[in-house]
């Protein structure tokens, strides 16, 4: 008995089953084969309009945790997320999390080159901001949620893909599981120093299409800051045939880890329903000054630094 389970043992070894194990495909697909697809899925979305249901977590240094919103399909809705592509430079994109009232506001005012965030909650509020020029440059002081980095992990904004230029991309092939690895790699503000960035996750798998399931977000010291997971693709409303419609993944689990003297833990959970190009709203809507709360004084994150290079500044 015991020659036969053993016999059994190699035998579904040798054909990928045991334990869920499955060999990588045979063949891969070149980089530029990989960011075209995903940036021909991209280019499609120029605005977005959605709605959401979120789920956010907090922790402090005791451990003592802070839980709102709840993405069951019963909840209501309890965020806006609003994207705005602009010609060059970080999109316009703001997610407001509110109740009766707003209560957050986690966005990129790319029309006067800042990115924010900031909480109301009762007689309670905090905000913060920097310009987006000088995102990740030394010195920058923390925010508690990046919009910067929540921005990359919708997957809808392109990788670049001409060579012999930075910002540049470069590409591995992992296994177990299969994946293609695409890292992002760009100078840091004010240094020049290059940094990587962020790296994507795609699936490789004959089966499945070549799409991301998992980002992993860098500071400039190279330590993973934001891991996320994605999936439940669906269709975006737009105004070509459907069948040919951009998709993007619609199940969001988004972790900061917590880093001693760096970051509290912190979670997102977010569901996105109703994805359009076409629904309508005013740029303002995505606006810093204009919707911060009464009372607020913000904190500039990177009061005392020089301006930085000026080529990813969006014109008003």
């Amino acid at each position: 008995m015991t020659g036969r389970v053993v016999a059994l043992a190699l035998a579904l070894s040798a054909v990928g089953l045991w334990s869920g194990c499955r060999t990588c495909p045979a063949r891969a697909v070149a980089l530029e084969t990989l960011a075209a697809e995903y940036n021909a899925n991209a280019a499609k979305v120029h605005r977005l309009w959605a709605n959401a249901r979120v789920r956010l977590t907090l922790k402090d240094e005791q451990g003592r945790s802070f839980t709102w919103g709840s993405t069951s399909p019963l909840a209501p809705y309890n965020a806006q997320l609003r994207l705005w592509k602009e010609a060059t430079g970080p999109p316009g994109f703001v997610l407001v999390g509110r109740e009766l009232t707003e209560l957050f506001r986690v966005g990129i005012d790319a029309v006067n080159g800042v990115y924010y965030v900031w909480y109301h909650l009762g007689r309670t509020g905090q905000a913060w901001f920097g310009r987006t020029e000088l995102a990740g440059a030394p010195g920058v002081r923390g925010v508690p949620i990046d919009p910067l980095q929540l921005v990359e992990v919708l997957g809808l904004t392109s990788l670049p893909a001409e060579p012999g230029k930075l910002p540049a991309v470069v590409m591995t092939l992992r296994k177990n599981p299969c994946a293609y690895v695409v890292r992002y790699i760009r100078a840091q503000p004010i240094t020049g120093r290059l940094k990587i960035w962020r790296e994507v996750y795609f699936r490789w798998d004959d089966r499945l299409p070549r799409r991301p399931y998992h980002i992993r977000l860098f500071d400039p010291s190279g330590r993973c800051r934001v891991l996320a997971d994605v999936g439940d693709y669906q269709p975006i409303e737009w105004d070509g045939p459907p069948e040919a419609a951009p998709v993007m993944p619609t199940d969001y689990h988004v972790r900061w880890p917590a880093i001693e003297g760096v970051q509290p833990a912190a979670e997102l959970h977010m569901r996105l329903s109703g994805m359009s190009t076409r629904r309508r709203f005013m740029k303002a809507f995505l606006g810093f000054r204009s919707h911060l709360p009464p009372g607020i004084e913000p904190v500039q994150v990177d009061a005392g630094l020089p301006a930085g290079p000026k080529e990813g500044r969006s014109k008003p």
